[in-house]
């Protein structure tokens, strides 16, 4: 669509979203794990206002739509990630998992089509990371269109909105915005499961709990449609990006492999083999003459010894 209007009513369904991947955007990174978690208005709206300076962390609500995959993401994870987040290309390739590929694109697209709408895609530095690489996966795959539906914003820009609006970043060392330091300075306590996708996403979830009422009206005002986001990176298929090449392509590169091998004797096809002929032996055609003759000779002397058999005394 590539709209920039912003949602014609106000946002139904909050999307939590997270992504681990296999490095840092230089590295053109592929999604090894991604969850999203799907909340309606009137359950963020119904919640009872905190009170104290660290409440108690608020349990997830009830009604609720979650989706969570691990991904094979067809290249080696930096080994930086694979400590942060406990996934390998290894240990995700022994235990069965499938790449990011259309099926999953479509499961995606079902899985936000049935939420009520507007949605809204909300992701802890969804704008520099989330959005970017989940578009670059899509475009991939020639399906960047796929959730041109769906609005999407950043919780980090929300979460600064609302605690400049509240007066608590006016004063003191400059703060950081970092999902677990969010979480820690609002409930006095790390969040739980950091770095897997479902950990991140659920403790996104409870810190957009603190505010949820001023957290909604922040995102009706700055959703922006999906359509908008730019993918991190662009891979042609110069690039052989594909961890699965067609068969068609591995016969073409099995072909030019056979006709660059080296040739050392020139054309390498087989050759019929001609007999053996040993020095001085006669060609067959000069041998049938000799042959006849001899036959015929042989047939006429026996002819002469069984005539004088025939006629005694002669």
């Amino acid at each position: 669509m590539g709209s920039q209007a912003l949602p014609q009513a106000p946002v139904q369904t909050l999307i939590f979203l997270d992504l681990e991947a296999t490095g840092l955007p230089f590295s053109q990174p592929k999604v090894t794990e991604l969850c999203l978690l799907a909340v309606h208005r009137c359950a963020l709206e119904s919640l009872p206002i905190p009170q104290g300076p660290s409440p108690t962390v608020p349990p997830p609500p009830r009604v609720l739509d979650k989706l969570s995959l691990c991904v094979a993401p067809g290249k080696a994870c930096s080994p930086a990630a694979s400590e942060i987040t406990g996934l390998s290309t290894a240990v995700l390739a022994a235990h069965g998992r499938q790449y990011f590929d259309a099926n999953l694109a479509n499961l995606l697209r079902a899985f936000l089509q049935r939420q009520p709408q507007p949605s809204c895609l909300v992701a802890h530095n969804g704008d520099r990371y989330d959005f970017p690489l989940l578009q670059a996966e899509l475009a991939m795959l020639g399906l960047a269109s796929a959730l041109d539906d769906t609005f999407c914003v950043d919780s980090i820009a929300a979460l600064k909105a609302l605690e400049q609006a509240d007066g608590s970043s006016e004063h003191g060392p400059r703060k950081s915005y970092s999902l677990g330091s969010i979480y820690t300075r609002l409930y006095g306590q790390a969040p739980p499961d950091s770095h897997t996708a479902e950990g991140d996403v659920l403790a996104l979830l409870s810190i957009c709990q603190w505010r949820p009422r001023a957290l909604l009206r922040w995102v009706d005002v700055h959703a922006r449609p999906f359509s908008t986001v730019k993918p991190m990176y662009v891979v042609t298929a110069s690039t052989g990006t594909n961890p699965r090449p067609s068969a068609a392509k591995a016969t073409v590169l099995l072909a030019k492999a056979r006709n660059t091998s080296p040739n050392l004797g020139g054309d390498r096809s087989p050759k019929p083999l001609s007999p053996m002929k040993s020095p001085g032996t006669p060609p067959r055609e000069g041998l049938l003459a000799p042959l006849g003759l001899l036959a015929f000779l042989t047939l006429a002397v026996a002819t002469l010894y069984g005539l004088s058999i025939a006629i005694p005394g002669h």
